[in-house]
């Protein structure tokens, strides 16, 4: 039996078969990883709306504008694009696809901070002093974050109770590895570039604004002009944005960029711009498609908005009148 399983088996020994998170209490629950989650607040209605010029509208009766004076944001959660967003002028067209994206990559990236902070929290107490659904939690993120080759070489958790506290703390830290935001900076960059400034088909058709192709596990797809390429589809930008945050968290073709990302938070030196650089393999355009995503990020000054902050406030969802792909 390989480590992962069980560690995982180990952790939950003392629960019950019928263990299931319908059956514990709101208050227990634990923060899920966001490639779980349906939407940022999917208990909030959703509101219609026909175009960019709509929706630019409801930014001005928020009051919702972006200045390195006001980086608060209001929970305005716009689950797809408009198709007329090349309607508007250009300054208008990219001050209105930031501020419809920005709420959702921060929903995103604060979801997998409250991981983080709550694994944080449970690496300095001892795994016997667990609770049962902290131990179904921490399982279910081994296998969530695909924890697996980069464990120790033990294949099981033995030996005495310090050795057994070195294996369980190399699972944390290699999950903390993973469980870590990507700078608003750079996915801003990668939406604008990938997707045209959220007008390119793929975006509007199927949410998907990082180029990311159909997983090997299938799921909703769009298809190139010639059928040989699927692309992923999502069913709003939230499942789309958290689709490629968890891509570049588990992948093995971005494990530089996750040891990239640790030395430069180490060195409180962590941005978009940074950490652009581990993107190499994401493109065949290579150190092209990195140089053209700083270029971005410096001319719309992208990584001024890893300061932002969410407000505290009640959320809104907004939708435009168009299908997705099925």
């Amino acid at each position: 039996m390989s480590f992962i399983k069980t560690l995982a088996a180990v952790l939950l020994m003392s629960s019950p078969l019928s263990f299931a998170w319908a059956d514990v209490a709101p208050e227990q629950r634990l923060p899920l990883p966001p490639k779980q989650m349906s939407q940022a607040s999917e208990y909030v209605a959703v509101t219609t709306l026909g175009s960019a010029k709509e929706l630019e509208a409801v930014f001005a009766k928020q009051g919702y504008q972006l200045s390195e004076d006001s980086l608060l944001l209001p929970r305005i959660y716009v689950e797809n694009l408009p198709a007329d967003l090349n309607s508007l002028p250009v300054a208008q067209k990219v001050s209105v696809f930031i501020r419809l994206l920005l709420p959702t990559i921060k929903a995103v990236n604060q979801q997998i901070l409250q991981i983080r902070q709550r694994l944080m929290a449970l690496s300095t107490t001892p795994w016997q002093q667990w609770t049962q659904v902290e131990r179904k939690w921490f399982a279910d993120l081994l296998a969530n974050y695909a924890v697996k080759s980069e464990l120790s070489q033990n294949n099981s958790l033995q030996g005495s109770a310090a050795e057994q506290k070195a294996q369980l703390d190399d699972a944390i830290n290699t999950l903390l590895l993973r469980v870590d935001v990507i700078p608003s900076g750079m996915v801003l960059a990668q939406a604008i570039d990938e997707s045209g400034w959220g007008t390119s088909y793929f975006a509007v058709a199927g949410n998907n604004l990082y180029g990311e192709h159909l997983s090997e596990h299938g799921g909703k797809f769009l298809t190139t002009p010639n059928g040989k390429v699927k692309v992923a589809a999502f069913d709003n930008l939230f499942q789309s944005t958290a689709s490629y945050i968890h891509n570049l968290n588990t992948t093995r073709a971005y494990s530089e960029l996750r040891q990239l990302r640790q030395v430069l938070r180490q060195k409180n030196k962590l941005s978009g711009y940074e950490l652009t650089q581990g993107l190499i393999d994401y493109s065949s355009r290579g150190q092209a498609y990195v140089d053209n995503l700083r270029a971005l990020i410096t001319a719309h000054q992208l990584d001024n908005f890893t300061h932002a902050k969410l407000l505290n406030t009640h959320a809104s969802r907004y939708r435009f009148s168009r299908p997705v792909a099925q």
